[in-house]
Parts: C-alpha cells; structure tokens; sequence
C-alpha cells in the first residue's frame, strides 16, 4: 500500500518525527513472522509523548494498513526509543511513520 499523508492525521500544532526530535537510540520493530511468511507489506503512523528528559512516555497506534498485523511490533519498538531531551520541555503528539515493506523495516519521511 503507498505510504500515507502523515500531516494529514496530525493537527497544526503535532510534531512530525524528524522534526522537533532527535534520536539517540532508535531501534526499529521486527518484522511480524505471520506478515514475512505471507508476504504482506504495510505501514503503521505510531503517536508519541516524549517526556523532558527524551524517554518516551506513551506509544500507540494511530493508524496501520493492514490494520491488525503490524501495530504491537511498532508500539512495542516505539516505547523503548530514545530521544535528545526536547526544548522547551516534553512533546506531545508526536507521529512517525513506520513502513514494512519487503520483509524489512524502515522509517518514513
């Protein structure tokens, strides 16, 4: 499926991953063994509190498509990643685009 609009789920005042956060740890989710052996390809737009200090405080799925298959590998990669401590203070609703295509994993501009 083409990628999606990621500002178009998010309001004026969102931040957009690659924005207002710069990562220091930043590992990406497995590719789920049930969508490799079938061969399906998604993408999933992952909503982000980062507290003060970088940590993130809150990862959940916004949207996904397929929706199903791939939202727990985002949420569970997404709720360890680390981020230089933001300025001003913690971000609230954050969005990144996590892409799986071709049994890989990528982040999505």
């Amino acid at each position: 499926p083409p990628d999606p609009y990621v500002k178009g789920y998010a309001s004026l005042d969102d931040c957009i991953g690659g924005e207002k956060l710069a990562a220091i740890s930043l590992d990406l989710p497995e590719y789920p063994k049930r969508a490799f052996r079938t061969g399906r390809q998604g993408w999933v737009i992952i909503r982000l509190d980062v507290g003060a200090d970088g940590t993130v405080i809150e990862a959940e799925a916004q949207r996904a498509l397929p929706t199903g298959l791939f939202e727990k590998s985002a949420e569970r990669a997404a709720r360890l990643w680390r981020f230089q401590p933001p300025a001003g203070g913690g971000l609230s609703d954050c969005r990144v685009l996590i892409r799986y295509r071709l049994g890989e994993v990528s982040l999505g501009g």
